[in-house]
């Protein structure tokens, strides 16, 4: 095995010469991205803020949390493996043009730890009446926050796997012109639209038989589904991106839409009717209390509360 060059990762990698790295600059390009990587942040704001402030994580599911973080997981590897000779060549650039050739990279990066702070709110938040079994002396874990367990596992096993094979490849066997590189890229990059395509089905489905938003943010959904076209734009004019990179976006904002349409609707349903949104068609156990987790105004099989004076109807 070679000796690795010094400011190099890649054994075969020559070091880049000044002519080879010319900066790229778009004055449209630049704005739109910096727009759009502040607004990946702010935009999650509204989802962190409503589990902490609610002190339930109640109608979001694993799974859909799943798909998700493992899609952003696999678009973010994605982008550093094919725009690796971009970063390499920070080694020539200035700071400036540096950083501007590599917001691609950090709003994929951006978007996966905000994206992974909502599971971990999820679990830290998690209702505690649901975290035990009601069939059995309510010390036995649920099958739901088991399966949210064994989920987190799955994502965290997931990354770091991943972040392994994308070092080794790119630190001993070489950049995205290697097969074996390209090929890793293209499956991370398949793999994330895959999980993409079907990552809000869950939520949709979950949310469709809650008939309740719950914990989910619709302010969140407001910025993010139009934010999703400008997210994809911004990462298709990217130097060494390909359709594998950006799609993952435009899917996502087509079914983020159709969810946000749902929760609309349940939004002001709900409000008609003189209940909030975590009232529910779920089944909850009968005895579950505030201090179990349950949010104030939750009440019980959709119905809303006897303190309510609006009847649904």
């Amino acid at each position: 095995m070679s000796l690795l060059k010094p400011w190099t990762f890649s054994p075969d990698e020559p070091i880049p010469q000044p002519g080879q790295c010319l900066p790229h600059h778009s004055d449209f390009e630049l704005a739109l991205s910096i727009f759009i990587l502040v607004g990946m942040v702010v935009s999650y704001l509204p989802q962190h803020y409503r589990i902490i402030h609610k002190g339930t994580s109640d109608g979001i599911s694993p799974w859909f949390l799943l798909l998700g973080c493992v899609s952003a997981s696999s678009t973010f590897l994605n982008i550093v493996i094919l725009q690796w000779k971009v970063l390499m060549c920070c080694k020539v650039l200035s700071l400036g043009p540096c950083l501007e050739s590599t917001l691609g990279i950090a709003q994929l990066g951006v978007q996966f730890v905000m994206f992974g702070l909502v599971f971990v709110l999820f679990l830290v938040y998690f209702p505690a009446y649901k975290k035990v079994s009601e069939e059995l002396d309510r010390t036995t874990r649920s099958k739901e926050w088991t399966l949210s367990l064994i989920i987190a596992h799955v994502v965290g096993g997931h990354f770091f796997i991943a972040v392994l094979v994308t070092i080794y490849l790119l630190a001993f066997v070489g950049g995205p012109e290697n097969a074996w590189t390209s090929g890793w890229a293209s499956f991370l990059g398949i793999t994330s639209v895959v999980l993409a395509t079907i990552q809000y089905v869950p939520q949709i489905v979950r949310t469709f038989k809650r008939k309740s938003v719950g914990a989910l943010s619709i302010p969140m959904m407001l910025m993010q589904t139009p934010g999703a076209a400008l997210l994809t734009l911004s990462l298709a004019l990217r130097p060494g991106a390909n359709w594998t990179t950006w799609i993952v976006y435009a899917v996502t904002g087509c079914l983020q839409g159709t969810l946000l349409v749902m929760c609309i609707y349940y939004h002001f349903r709900a409000t008609s009717h003189g209940y909030g949104d975590f009232d529910t068609n779920e089944t909850e156990p009968l005895l579950a209390s505030e201090d179990d987790g349950v949010p104030k105004n939750r009440t019980r099989h959709g119905a809303p509360s006897s303190a309510s004076s609006v009847t649904a109807s």
